[in-house]
């Protein structure tokens, strides 16, 4: 799947305009990159500089934090309080290692579990609603840490959806030739369908990155 879902020529072309916030993050992101772990893409990155900046929330919940590399990042352009809840207990710990070297231990807060079950014990310690929540977890179950992250939410909230496009293979079984991921593409085809219906929010999706949904929670 190692695809661009737009021309590559114009990708390399926006990502000559990257520029990593200092020389921590720099450094980081090329460990992730080397030791393949999954973090957000410099388009991404590029885009959502900007997007914080507009928005300035002061709350983030964000479901898939592993290294710590995003969390860091959306603390760091928007000054935004940040939990985020990861799974893998390997990864969490990389993360507080990260968080707590890069200075962000007091802005930060990483629960270890499943994103669902995360949420739903904040739901019930009844928290402060987030002003913006970053999915980016197992793909497959997008859904459901949407539905538990509305409970979370105020009329106003984005919710950010990240890697909707799957390398082009949500638009078309083209760029799955072999079916390897068939089942992931029908959850996420059923996603994005779900997420651009659902009266609750608008949505538009994006081909930044890996693809992104921009979704806003209406008042109903």
């Amino acid at each position: 799947m190692e695809r661009n879902i737009t021309n590559e020529i114009v990708t390399e072309y926006i990502n000559g305009f990257y520029k990593p916030l200092n020389g921590d993050f720099s450094a980081l992101r090329l460990k992730a990159e080397e030791e393949h772990v999954p973090i957000i893409l410099k388009e991404t990155e590029s885009f959502l500089n900007v997007f914080l900046k507009i928005t300035a929330p002061e709350r983030i919940l964000e479901i898939g934090c592993a290294v710590g590399y995003s969390a860091m990042f959306f603390s760091a352009v928007s000054g935004a309080d940040v939990v985020t809840i990861e799974k893998d207990k390997f990864m969490a710990a990389a993360a507080s290692v990260n968080i707590t070297r890069m200075g962000f231990d007091k802005k930060i807060n990483i629960l270890e579990g499943d994103g669902e079950e995360c949420m739903k014990l904040l739901a019930l310690k009844k928290t402060d609603p987030f002003d913006m929540v970053f999915i980016d977890a197992s793909k497959s179950h997008y859904k459901r840490f949407l539905d538990a992250a509305l409970k979370l939410c105020r009329p106003g909230s984005i919710i950010l959806s990240d890697n909707v496009l799957l390398r082009g293979c949500t638009a078309s079984d083209i760029y799955d030739p072999s079916g390897k991921y068939k089942t992931n593409i029908k959850k996420m085809r059923e996603y994005v369908d779900f997420i651009n219906n659902d009266p609750r929010i608008d949505t538009s999706v994006i081909t930044c990155g890996d693809g992104l949904a921009i979704s806003v929670i209406n008042n109903i």
